[in-house]
C-alpha cells in the first residue's frame, strides 16, 4: 500500500482545503469558535457535508486543524497557525454602476481591510466605495466611511448589499427582503420607511461586508 504523504506547508494544501482553513481561521478569529461542517459547506458552496468532511479530515491528518472530541464546534487551528495576519489592500471605487465593470476607480487608490473579511472569497471580487450619504443616507453610513463589498448580483433574503435603482439613478445600501415578484429594500435606520420595488426594478451590485469608520 502506498503512503499517503500529507501536505506540511500551506501552499501544498489542496485549493479547497485551503479556502475550509482559511475560513475556519477567520471565524475563529473573529467569534472565537469555529464552524460547524454544514456551515463550511453553505459558506464555500462544497456540493455535500461528505466531501467537506473529507477536506476537514486531511487538514487534521496535515496538522493544520485540531479535532476536540465530544463538543458540537469541536475544530480548532493549532496556536502556532492563529497569529494576526497582516492587512490587505482592495481597490477603491468612487462611485457604482449596475455594469459593475464600468464603475469608476478612485485613481489606483487602495485601501486596507482585514484578512478575515476575506475567508473563503476571491479577491478580484472585492473591492471597497468611499461612502456619500447624500446617495446614502439611510445606511447609518457617515461621509467618508469606506464599505467593503464583494461583486455579485444576487444577494440571499436578510442579507445587505449595494443597490441601483437604475430608474431613480440612485445608489442604495439596504437589507432585502424577497416577496414574490417584488422585493422590500429595508433601511438600516429603523426611521426611515422600507421602500417595495419589483425585482426587475432593482440591481445588486455587491453584497457588503463591513464598514471601516475612521473617528
Amino acid at each position: 500500500m502506498v503512503k499517503r504523504i500529507e501536505p506540511t506547508r500551506y501552499d501544498q494544501l489542496h485549493s479547497q482545503q485551503k479556502l475550509i482553513f482559511d475560513f475556519i481561521k477567520a471565524m475563529m478569529q473573529q467569534h472565537h469558535y469555529s464552524p460547524t461542517l454544514r456551515e463550511i459547506m453553505a459558506e464555500l458552496k462544497i456540493s455535500s457535508t461528505s466531501v467537506t468532511a473529507y477536506h476537514v479530515n486531511r487538514l487534521v491528518a496535515a496538522g493544520f486543524l485540531e479535532k476536540v472530541k465530544g463538543i458540537s464546534r469541536g475544530l480548532r487551528i493549532p496556536d502556532h497557525l492563529l497569529e494576526t495576519p497582516s492587512p490587505v489592500t482592495v481597490p477603491v471605487l468612487k462611485e457604482v454602476v449596475t455594469n459593475f465593470s464600468e464603475s469608476v476607480p478612485s485613481n489606483g487608490h487602495v485601501y486596507e481591510i482585514p484578512t478575515q473579511w476575506l475567508a473563503g472569497k476571491p479577491m478580484n471580487e472585492i473591492y471597497a466605495l468611499r461612502v456619500n450619504t447624500h446617495l446614502m443616507y439611510d445606511a447609518m453610513v457617515n461621509d467618508g466611511d469606506v464599505v467593503v463589498l464583494q461583486r455579485q448580483n444576487r444577494l440571499n433574503d436578510g442579507e445587505i448589499g449595494v443597490i441601483v435603482l437604475p430608474a431613480k439613478n440612485e445608489t442604495r445600501i439596504r437589507r432585502l427582503k424577497y416577496d414574490g415578484e417584488w422585493v422590500c429594500l429595508e433601511p438600516l435606520m429603523s426611521v426611515m420607511q422600507p421602500v417595495r420595488c419589483r425585482r426587475d426594478e432593482v440591481q445588486v451590485v455587491g453584497k457588503v461586508l463591513g464598514l471601516m469608520r475612521q473617528f
